[in-house]
């Protein structure tokens, strides 16, 4: 019986900080990614505005480190969303999925004193709205089942691109085309 009233305590927490956290976005009327089931369980609040399945090592602001470290060493599936940001108009939410073979970054701005809030709520919407067929997508994607790995980096500061086996990352002009332009490039591919 004590084990049964533990589990239940721990899935009260789950569910308690997946709700804290929808609630900060909906307070904002901002829409609220997908979060894998698997992953949604073990989400907690590390700090305001900060929630994550994983110990906050590095300051989610810092996009670029979390991608390196795809490349530097084993990452187990998590998830990180947060908001953060520094100075007067460089804020950006975060939301970091690593889960199977997909691998994604949305780094978005928002929250800035000088950004139209209007405006970066609907880009936040429609790239999270993406990012979730994107999250569907790649659970019964035919070319992730064959082995491949998906990696979306998507920023308004730091430049958007997409990359596959096969497909050479952009190392230049990632400033081209907008975050919403590379979620469904990347959306196209998963579907094809």
């Amino acid at each position: 019986m004590r084990n049964i009233i533990k589990f239940l305590s721990r899935k009260k927490k789950s569910i308690n900080n997946i709700e804290v956290a929808r609630k900060h976005f909906q307070d904002k009327e901002l829409a609220f990614p997908v979060i894998p089931e698997d992953l949604a369980t073990e989400l907690k609040e590390q700090d305001e505005w900060v929630f994550s399945t994983r110990k906050i090592k590095m300051w989610p602001y810092s996009l670029q480190e979390y991608v390196n470290e795809l490349d530097e060493t084993h990452v187990k599936d998590y998830v990180v969303l947060s908001h953060s940001g520094h100075g007067i108009n460089s804020y950006a939410l975060q939301y970091y999925l690593v889960h199977g073979k997909l691998k994604m970054f949305l780094h978005l701005g928002w929250g800035g004193v000088y950004m139209d809030a209007k405006s970066t709520t609907m880009q936040i919407h429609d790239c999270f709205s993406l990012a979730d067929k994107i999250v569907m997508a790649a659970q019964t994607s035919e070319k992730l089942q064959a082995g491949a790995e998906i990696k979306i980096v998507c920023s308004n500061f730091y430049g958007s691109y997409w990359s596959v086996p096969g497909k050479e990352e952009q190392k230049e002009d990632v400033f081209s085309k907008k975050p919403a332009e590379i979620l469904i490039e990347a959306l196209n591919w998963l579907q094809k």
